[in-house]
């Protein structure tokens, strides 16, 4: 077994193959794709690969594989360059991350990594920084709700007008995140014509393509009943537990899914803060909750497995095979 020291530079070098492998990997993906979300005529329509901007299978595999590798590298890097500000190699590889992975128009897993490295940063000092961890997620929150009006790909026409006009940020705000919405769209959709996944979707996420019991296509095949699927733009609804355990065994599947999900969550929480209260290192504290975030919550969401859960697993493969800390 290795010893700490000898770990953490472990976990640099493998970091320092994935970040620049990642970088690589996704610049290529642009290229084979021949366009970039955040510059096409249609960025919503490139973002989901929708319409003139479909691509081969292999194609969206590089891009989306490098793309997952490099949000699983990318808050380690940070730290890193926190540990030991002369490797300014790992600052800039996560710059040049965070920059490739948001003109793809995906948000929350763009800017998670800088997220999750400050959180980690700020939770190794002292108690007076937990207000303004606090203020700084909550203003990360409001700026990913206006994401897509800051670069222009929505216009402030397109927000609801059910608010007033002196109250045009909130609009912006709310309009950025709509899955309450979306989940009661969804149930409404499945009240006139259920659809019953007899739990499907549980691995239907792991098939390749435009698979009919995947989450997403699932959740767009009873939102939009008879239509091609791959003609909408969209990546499909988010709904919670209680819905994907009752669209699937009914009320019990309600009562099963969440207990399981919860139970899971709260195992792999235990194990999770046991290591890193371990581990007396804020670089491997980092692994570990990459590993519980990218690993063990996929799979305490069991109801929406993916296949592109599996980039990160394989990466952290790399990281995870030295357990004890000395």
């Amino acid at each position: 077994m290795l010893d700490t020291e000898a770990y953490k530079s472990k976990i640099i070098k493998v970091t320092k193959v994935f970040l620049i492998g990642g970088i690589v990997g996704q610049t290529l993906g642009y290229l084979m794709m021949g366009f970039v979300p955040a510059f096409a005529a249609d960025p919503v329509a490139a973002k989901f690969f929708r319409g003139e901007y479909q691509v081969p299978f292999y194609v969206s595999m590089v891009y989306l594989s490098s793309f997952f590798i490099l949000t699983t590298v990318t808050p380690i890097a940070i730290i890193i360059w926190y540990n030991n500000k002369k490797k300014k190699l790992f600052l800039l590889g996560a710059i040049i991350a965070v920059g490739l992975m948001s003109v793809s128009l995906s948000r929350g897993p763009a800017f998670s990594g800088v997220v999750l490295a400050i959180a980690i940063i700020m939770s190794f000092k002292n108690r007076w920084t937990f207000a303004f961890l606090i203020i700084f997620l909550v203003s990360i929150y409001l700026l990913s709700s206006i994401f897509y009006f800051v670069i222009g790909v929505r216009d402030f026409d397109q927000v609801s007008s059910n608010f007033k006009d002196d109250h045009l940020f909130w609009r912006v705000a709310s309009a950025g995140s709509i899955d309450i919405q979306d989940q009661l769209t969804f149930m409404d959709f499945f009240a006139k014509n259920p659809i019953w996944t007899y739990g499907r979707t549980v691995l239907g996420g792991l098939v390749p393509s435009h698979y009919a019991w995947n989450p997403a296509v699932y959740t767009l095949r009873v939102t939009n009943p008879g239509e091609d699927i791959t003609t909408l733009i969209s990546g499909g609804k988010r709904l919670a537990s209680p819905i994907w355990g009752y669209v699937s065994f009914q009320w019990i599947g309600v009562v099963v899914f969440c207990f399981l999900s919860g139970f899971l969550k709260g195992l792999f929480l235990k194990f999770t803060k046991y290591w890193i209260y371990k581990s007396q290192s804020i670089l491997i504290a980092t692994v570990i909750i990459v590993i519980n975030i990218s690993v063990f919550s996929a799979l305490s969401e069991f109801f929406i497995l993916s296949i592109y859960a599996l980039p990160p697993v394989i990466v952290l493969m790399f990281y995870a095979f030295r357990v004890k800390v000395n």
